[in-house]
């Protein structure tokens, strides 16, 4: 289920919950930790017409791994996200890639 997260460090993540007893093979501790598919921080930006939007980056971006494990004591919160967000997210996660449009001769 796709998640809101609050961090102590005042960033908002949204990415993927995960419940499972194992992540990658290796047994989770869920009382101590959060486990989260494909985090992403989100960045509040201003368009040069002053209009207010949402960036998306990568969690930790320099990382293979896409479970990221944060501890609980670390997190504020833990919401749902409103249906533009979650919809921005997928697109953001989404392993489908479309055709490049070519020429038909």
């Amino acid at each position: 289920m796709i998640k809101l997260y609050r961090l102590t460090t005042g960033e908002d993540l949204i990415g993927k919950q995960l419940t499972d007893a194992n992540v990658d093979g290796e047994e989770t501790n869920h009382i101590d930790y959060q486990y989260i598919d494909r985090p992403f921080v989100l960045i509040p930006m201003r368009q040069g017409t002053g209009q207010a939007t949402i960036g998306f980056h990568p969690y930790i971006p320099y990382t293979e791994d896409k479970v990221i494990k944060i501890k609980q004591a670390n997190i504020i919160t833990i919401t749902n996200p409103d249906d533009k967000i979650k919809e921005a997210y997928e697109q953001n996660t989404s392993t489908i890639k479309s055709a490049k449009p070519k020429l038909i001769v």
